[in-house]
């Protein structure tokens, strides 16, 4: 086999070549530093009680080294650890083994690696890779076709699908290289990808957060990828996600761009960062945004993020895609030059920032579907019409009208991180007595409420009858309003008519909630603020150090508060039992005194620097600076002299007394 040959996954390999030693020196000094590392591992002889996902991955790196640097020591160690998978009889530990993600790692990374090696492999290396090609194949194969219908088989929105249906994939182009019967799974894989690919939504948002953007997200791209380079099938053109999903993770970033705004499951805030995906971006959309980014992860960001990720097997090993994917011609583009707020309609959110800097603020609401609203509606007609369950939303935390926001380095609200037993304090979200959904200390919260209460009402239908939804109401200049409802959300037995978030914010200046809640019982309201440090009381305001931050709460009706510590512990993966995640929240809560059918509380965010001033009653809040910012519910309409069937309304008096109104 000659260079300028078809490698499975890479096609012509002389290309590549050609610019190693200029264009893409860069993407080469990654791959070859990478495929060094694997020199100091120490490979078991018996399968580790742990994730193997990374050794195939290893077998990639050292095998592209190899065959664009012809140095004979990359060979022997892609054979040592081709040795290594080869000598284990099971891939994976404690769970799903053979069947699931260190098995599915494997049998991608050695394929490929038998197939860019094969020239280089004795008669007898061949024959006892592909016989265990063959056979881990087979096995996967089995377990998926007899799991039809449940599990990762037909989970289509989950990295489990993806990644295993890969492995399968590669396993088979190899296999029908070799003359060997592989066209099961490369059929197997373009049935349930066609599939995948029509699901996600258009706008590119990912229910399960940046974490699981990177690390299962990676895998809609190496697909696609695979497919194209086989069979000139394009889903880069045809699926809409795939070319908007890089400004779902660009909006997502705190201002630092390092690290991330960590709805769902995330393991930590640096697990964010996949360099490769960016780079395919750029190369398949000649996006400058993409390129930009792609080049600031490796160039600033690499090292960081290899060290602080709980993620595994982590950016490092991802060099080998790196270097395939870079497309040197694509110029970066500023940042600057896109706009500051971005909403993602799928999943009910919306992201604003101040401007692209590490010094700036950084923003983001949310409140939908679960699992974002083509997920919920396709799975619910996928179990009625098909009885395939496919909705399993464990990585997607109950979360709506939750908030994060960051100012400059600092994270002043924040998420619960990794989290498998999650309850209704987890999250900056409303509760009514103490409550948000209808089952909790499970990691699947949404589903589990939804089969509950599927369960107890005759008829009930979750695709219509169990949902949030948001949407921007004003987008005037720097002025943005967005309602999110989630009354739905909350048990039944609540019988609650409205919960609602309103946001009123001018450029970040200052954030504002207008939080209602009606009923038609008596309830216990409460209004939550979960925090990296804890806020100390300064008379009428909570005053935070970092960021430095005045937060006032108030409401019509007498209100007490109540200050705790959470501390969040979580497994990240039944391959590693032992392996926990840990995150530490301050929560300050605050609540009405009485038990009422209906109350209105307000919630104003002020950073100390801005030279704002913050007044309360009859039902608004008024913040005061060079202009006049007044939010009106909707029970002060009357005292205010407002007639109107808006929720709360806005007005913004300039300086010259020029007042603008907005009906929320």
């Amino acid at each position: 086999m000659t260079n300028s040959e078809h490698l499975v996954f890479i096609g012509d390999l002389s290309p590549y070549l050609a610019q190693c030693g200029g264009a893409r020196k860069a993407q080469l000094q990654r791959l070859t530093a990478q495929a060094d590392r694997y020199f100091s591992y120490t490979l078991p002889a018996a399968h580790p009680k742990g994730s193997t996902t990374y050794l195939g991955v290893a077998i990639l790196n050292l095998a592209l080294a190899y065959r664009v640097t012809r140095e004979e020591r990359y060979l022997q160690e892609a054979r040592r650890f081709i040795c290594a998978v080869l000598g284990y009889e099971k891939w994976g530990n404690a769970h799903l083994v053979d069947v699931d993600l260190s098995a599915a790692w494997i049998l991608f990374g050695l394929s490929l690696g038998y197939d860019w090696l094969r020239e280089s492999l004795t008669e007898t290396e061949r024959e006892q890779i592909t016989q265990k090609i063959q056979h881990h194949a087979q096995v996967m194969y089995d377990y998926r076709m007899q799991t039809a219908g449940h599990g990762w088989a037909t989970a289509y929105y989950q990295n489990h699908n993806w990644i295993d249906h890969c492995g399968m994939a590669a396993a088979g182009y190899v296999l029908r290289r070799e003359g060997m019967d592989g066209e099961r799974y490369i059929r197997l894989a373009k049935e349930n990808f066609a599939r995948v690919y029509d699901f996600l939504p258009e706008d590119g948002s990912n229910y399960e957060g940046v974490v699981y953007w990177r690390y299962g997200g990676m895998w809609l791209f190496v697909y696609a990828h695979l497919l194209k380079t086989e069979e000139g099938i394009d889903y880069f053109q045809s699926c809409a996600y795939l070319k908007n999903t890089f400004y779902f993770r660009l909006y997502q970033s705190a201002p630092d761009l390092k690290r991330q705004m960590n709805f769902g499951d995330c393991h930590d805030r640096y697990s964010g960062h996949t360099a490769c995906v960016y780079y395919k971006i750029a190369a398949e959309y000649g996006n400058g945004y993409a390129q930009r980014l792609g080049n600031l992860v490796t160039g600033t960001f690499l090292m960081e993020e290899a060290e602080r990720s709980k993620v595994k097997p982590g950016i490092l090993p991802e060099a080998v895609f790196e270097f395939l994917w870079y497309a040197p011609e694509v110029q970066e583009s500023p940042l600057s030059w896109l706009p500051l707020t971005r909403y993602f309609p799928d999943l009910g959110l919306l992201c604003i920032r101040t401007g692209w800097r590490d010094t700036d603020r950084a923003f983001a609401i949310k409140c939908g579907a679960p699992g974002g609203a083509k997920q919920w509606r396709t799975g619910w007609k996928l179990w009625q019409e098909e009885k395939i369950r496919c909705l399993s939303l464990s990585h997607h935390h109950p979360d709506n009208l939750s908030y994060v926001y960051i100012d400059g380095p600092d994270y002043l609200t924040c998420e619960d991180g990794y989290n498998r037993n999650i309850l209704p304090e987890n999250h900056n979200v409303l509760l009514v007595d103490g409550a948000l959904t209808d089952v909790m200390d499970v990691n699947d919260v949404y589903m589990a409420s939804a089969r509950a209460r599927m369960e107890k009402i005759p008829g009930f239908r979750p695709d219509t009858q169990y949902t949030g939804s948001g949407r921007v109401c004003v987008a005037s200049g720097s002025l943005i309003c967005f309602r999110g409802d989630n009354a739905m959300i909350y048990p039944p037995d609540k019988r609650m008519q409205e919960v609602s978030r309103i946001l009123v914010t001018d450029g970040l200046r200052f954030l504002c909630f207008v939080d209602r809640f009606r009923s038609e019982q008596a309830h216990i309201y409460r209004v939550l603020a979960n925090t990296d440090e804890p806020a100390q009381c300064l008379g009428d305001f909570f005053h935070y150090a970092r960021p430095a931050t005045r937060y006032y709460v108030k409401s019509m009706q007498p209100i007490r508060t109540e200050q705790f510590g959470q501390t969040v512990t979580g497994v990240m993966t039944t391959q590693e039992p032992d392996a926990v995640c840990r995150s530490e929240i301050s929560t300050l809560a605050v609540e009405n005194q009485a038990p009422a059918k209906e109350a209105v509380f307000f919630e104003c965010l002020l950073p100390d620097e801005e030279d704002l001033k913050c007044t309360f009653g009859s039902s608004c809040l008024q913040i005061l600076g060079e202009k006049t910012w007044r939010i009106i519910a909707r029970e002060g309409f009357a005292a205010w002299g407002i007639r109107s069937e808006a929720s709360v309304v806005v007005t913004v008096t300039e300086a010259d007394g020029t007042v603008q109104i907005y009906e929320i």
